[in-house]
C-alpha cells in the first residue's frame, strides 16, 4: 500500500513539474502574439457590447439610410445576400449524411 501511495505521489510531482515547464514554454511562445490577441479580445468585447444593445445597430443603420439612401440600399442588398449565403452554408454543413 505504501509503495502504491509513494508511486502516486512521485507521479503527481512529475506531472506538476511538467505542467510548470509547459506554462513557461507557453508563455515564451505566446509573447509574440500578445498584441494580436489583445486586439482580438477587444474586438470580441465590442461585438458582445453591440449584441447586447441592438438599438445601436438600428440607430446607426437609420442614420446611414437618412444620410446616404443609395448606399444604404446597396449595403442592405449585400447584407441580404450574405445572410442567404450563410444560411445555405450552415444548412449544407449540418446536413445529415446518408448511410450506405
Amino acid at each position: 500500500m505504501k509503495n502504491k501511495l509513494a508511486s502516486i505521489s512521485e507521479r503527481r510531482q512529475l506531472l506538476i513539474e511538467q505542467a510548470a515547464q509547459q506554462r513557461v514554454a507557453l508563455t515564451k511562445n505566446i509573447q509574440p502574439l500578445q498584441s494580436s490577441l489583445v486586439l482580438a479580445d477587444k474586438s470580441l468585447n465590442i461585438v458582445r457590447y453591440i449584441k447586447k444593445r441592438p438599438i445601436l445597430i438600428i440607430g446607426l443603420l437609420s442614420l446611414i439610410a437618412l444620410l446616404r439612401p443609395i448606399r444604404a440600399v446597396t449595403w442592405l442588398r449585400r447584407s441580404w445576400l450574405a445572410g442567404l449565403a450563410i444560411h445555405g452554408i450552415r444548412a449544407w454543413l449540418t446536413k445529415p449524411q446518408k448511410k450506405n
